[in-house]
C-alpha cells in the first residue's frame, strides 16, 4: 500500500489499491515493484489478465472487473472482451451483464453474449440480440451462426434454424466447415435427418467433427446400417475417426450385441495405434460384457493405463448381468482395497444387481445397508428394487414388503412386479392376489397392476375373474407394452 500511496498522482489510489490485492496471486510475480511504473506507463491488467484468463476466480474476476471499471479500461473493446470471454467460465448471466454495460458492442462482444445465452434456459434470446446488431449494422460472421444454431439445437427449433440457414447463404458463410457442421447438429436435433445428409452431401471440405456428427445422427435416428456404411466411408477417405466417433459406435455396437463390428474396431484401434483413454476403454469393455465375452473384458480393463470409478463400474455390471456375481463382489472389494477409489450409487446398484442375480442375500443386505450408513448414499428407486428382488427370490417375503414400507420414494412397476413374484414363487398366493388389487387401485392407469391380477387370478384358476380383468383392461384402452427379442443370424 506504501507503493501505492506514493504513485497516487500518476493514478488513481483505488486502482493501485486493487493491484495490490491481485498482486499476491502470482508467484512469478510477487517480487515486481509496481513503483517502478512511469507517468507515461499507467497501470493496466493486460498482463494480469492474459495470467488468470483461464480459470479465474470469482474473486480475482470481481477485482479485475473493478479495476476495468474504475481506469476506464472498460471503454475498449480489446478489454472489455477479454474481459467477457472470461466471464463465460464463470457465469452466463454474468457475462450477459457486462455485455449491457458496453459502449460499443464490436461482433466478438455479440458472439460472446449469444455463446452465453445457450447456457440458460432460454437460449432463443440469442435471437433477438442478432437481431440488435444486425440493425446496428454490424455484419456477422460464421461463429455468430455457429452459437446461434447451437441455441436452436438446445430448443429443437428448426423452423428459426431454417431461417437462420437462410441468412448463412445470404452472407456467404454456408460453405465454411465449422458453420456446416453447426447445421449438421442443429438439423440433427431436431429430428431432420434428411435435412441434415444434403447439408454433408453439399459441404465442400469435411473434418473428423462433421464426419463424425452425421454418423451419429444416423445412429440416433435408429439409421444403423447407413451410418456404418458412412463410417466405412470415412475410413476409406483418409480420415481417423475421433475417439466421440468410436466411443459412438461401440455403444452401437454393445447395445445391438454387434460383437463382429466391435471387434473389427477394437481392432482398428489397436493397429493404428490409437490412445486407449478411460472413455474409450470403458466403451470397449462395455461392448465385450454386453456382449458376453467376459474374456476379453477383463483383458481389455488389465490393460488400461488408468480406471476410475465408471471404468470399474462397467465391469462389476458386466459381471453382474452375465450370472458371475462372486466375481462382482470380488472386484468390488479390490476397487475399495488396493486402488482407494471411493464407490458411487451406481457402483452399489451393479453390486446389488449382481447379489440379487447369484443369490447372495446376506451380502446384499450388507452392501445395502454399507451404502447408507458408510457411504452417504440415499438409495433411488431402483436400489430398493434390487433389495425387493433380492429378498423376494429368498422367499423372504416379510423383509420385501418391509423394504416397499419403507421406501422415501414412490414404488415404481419394477417394485410392484418384484414383491409379487416373490409371493408367486413362494406360495403366498393370496397376499399377492392383494397386492396386485392394491397396485390397480394406486395406478389405475398402468397395466402392471392389471396384469398382476389377472396373472394371481389364473394362478387359482379363476379363468371367470381372468376374463373380467381382460375386459376391464379393454374397456379403459389399457394396454400391455409390447416386448421383443432380437437374435443376429449371419449367412
Amino acid at each position: 500500500m506504501n507503493i501505492a500511496r506514493q504513485r497516487a498522482p500518476f493514478g488513481c489510489l483505488c486502482q493501485y489499491t486493487i493491484l495490490v490485492s491481485l498482486h499476491p496471486f502470482s508467484k512469478h510475480h510477487q517480487q515486481q515493484d509496481l513503483s517502478k511504473r512511469s507517468p507515461d506507463s499507467p497501470p493496466t491488467l493486460d498482463s494480469f489478465f492474459s495470467r488468470l484468463s483461464s480459470s479465474p476466480t470469482p474473486r480475482e474476476f470481481n477485482l479485475i472487473h473493478a479495476y476495468y471499471t474504475t481506469s476506464g479500461l472498460l471503454r475498449s473493446n480489446f478489454t472489455a472482451n477479454n474481459l467477457l470471454r472470461a466471464s463465460i467460465s464463470i457465469s452466463s448471466h454474468l457475462t450477459l451483464l457486462l455485455f449491457s454495460q458496453l459502449h460499443h458492442p464490436d461482433i466478438f462482444s455479440y458472439n460472446m453474449a449469444i455463446n452465453s445465452l445457450s447456457q440458460t434456459s432460454y437460449p432463443l434470446k440469442s435471437l433477438l440480440l442478432y437481431l440488435d446488431l444486425i440493425y446496428k449494422g454490424i455484419f456477422p460472421n460464421e461463429y455468430t451462426f455457429c452459437f446461434l444454431l447451437d441455441c436452436c439445437s438446445h430448443d429443437l427449433a428448426i423452423f428459426e434454424g431454417m431461417q437462420l440457414h437462410a441468412h448463412l447463404v445470404k452472407h456467404g458463410l454456408h460453405f465454411t466447415t465449422y458453420s456446416c457442421t453447426s447445421l449438421l447438429h442443429m438439423y440433427s436435433e431436431c429430428k431432420a435427418l434428411g435435412d441434415a445428409y444434403q447439408v454433408f452431401v453439399q459441404m465442400p471440405t469435411r473434418s473428423n467433427v462433421s464426419w463424425g456428427v452425421m454418423i451419429n445422427a444416423f445412429f440416433g435416428h435408429a439409421e444403423v446400417l447407413e451410418g456404418l456404411r458412412l463410417f466405412t466411408v470415412m475410413l476409406g477417405s483418409g480420415f481417423i475417426p475421433s475417439n466421440a466417433t468410436l466411443v459412438s459406435i461401440l455403444c452401437l455396437c454393445a447395445d445391438h450385441g454387434e460383437l463382429k463390428i466391435g471387434r473389427s474396431l477394437h481392432g482398428y484401434i489397436t493397429v493404428n495405434g490409437l490412445e486407449i483413454n478411460i472413455t474409450l476403454g470403458t466403451s470397449l469393455l462395455d461392448m465385450y460384457c454386453k456382449c458376453g465375452v467376459i474374456g476379453m473384458a477383463m483383458d481389455v480393463f488389465a490393460a488400461m493405463p488408468v480406471k476410475n470409478v465408471a471404468s470399474w463400474n462397467c465391469l462389476i455390471r458386466g459381471m453382474a448381468i452375465n450370472g458371475h456375481g462372486a466375481v462382482a463382489v470380488r472386484l468390488y472389494e479390490e476397487m475399495k482395497r488396493d486402488f482407494n477409489l471411493r464407490p458411487d450409487g451406481l457402483t452399489f446398484l451393479n453390486l446389488l444387481q449382481a447379489c440379487s442375480h447369484a443369490g447372495l442375500i446376506e451380502k446384499g443386505v450388507k452392501y445395502f445397508t454399507q451404502m447408507i450408513s458408510e457411504y452417504g448414499i440415499v438409495p433411488s428407486v431402483k436400489h430398493y428394487g434390487c433389495m425387493v428382488d433380492l429378498y423376494g427370490k429368498a422367499g423372504r417375503v416379510k423383509e420385501a414388503m418391509e423394504i416397499v414400507r419403507s421406501m422415501h420414494v414412490k414404488p415404481d412397476s419394477v417394485i410392484w412386479v418384484a414383491l409379487f413374484n416373490g409371493c408367486r414363487d413362494h406360495g403366498y398366493r393370496d397376499l399377492g392376489e392383494i397386492l396386485a388389487a392394491n397396485v390397480v387401485k394406486l395406478v389405475p392407469g398402468n397395466s402392471c397392476g392389471y396384469l398382476l391380477l389377472s396373472d394371481s387370478y389364473a394362478m387359482k384358476r379363476q379363468w371367470d375373474d381372468v376374463f373380467c380383468v381382460r375386459r376391464t383392461m379393454r374397456e379403459l384402452d389399457i394396454t400391455k407394452p409390447s416386448g421383443f427379442s432380437r437374435c443376429k443370424v449371419w449367412l
